[in-house]
């Protein structure tokens, strides 16, 4: 694969990565795990079939929230596009469904599994529920004794 073709790959996966998780281009890219979850769908699903879930969703005329129910719903791309979610949130990849696996091809990575500890501690999880990862990136000593972010609003 080319440079030129290698950067517009990994821009057509960005994009299609904020589309799924609703967070920005920025956020994703501040976790430094753009790469690692680029090579692991590619990896695991082949570049044949990273290939067709990228050129469907450039190929989407509104590459919108529309694109993204399509290919959710799609047998082929949709069970790849809920584990980039997951990855994203949880930094897990989830082993394809059977029935992917026996229509599409198995591969010996495609494991349920942690991808790594980064990933479990950047994962997008974290942010959205207002948390930390237990026993990574704590907020600092005496931070329990203020109140946590929202919480003014419950009385």
């Amino acid at each position: 694969m080319s440079d030129k073709t290698r950067v517009e790959t990994t821009r057509l996966f960005l994009q299609l990565s904020e589309a799924l998780t609703g967070y920005s281009s920025a956020d994703l890219l501040g976790t430094g795990l753009l790469e690692t979850y680029y090579n692991e769908v590619r990896d695991i699903v082949g570049g044949r079939i990273f290939g067709r879930l990228l050129v469907t969703w450039d190929e989407s005329s509104s590459r919108s929230s529309e694109a993204c129910t399509r290919i959710l719903g799609d047998p082929m791309l949709g069970p790849i596009a809920r584990n980039i979610i997951t990855m994203w949130y949880v930094g897990n990849w989830n082993q394809l469904p059977r029935q992917w696996r026996q229509t599409y091809g198995a591969h010996a990575r495609d494991l349920t599994r942690v991808i790594s500890a980064e990933a479990f501690q950047e994962g997008l999880v974290w942010d959205a529920i207002g948390a930390h990862p237990p026993t990574a990136k704590s907020p600092g000593f005496g931070t329990w004794a203020a109140p946590t972010k929202g919480a003014e609003q419950l009385d």
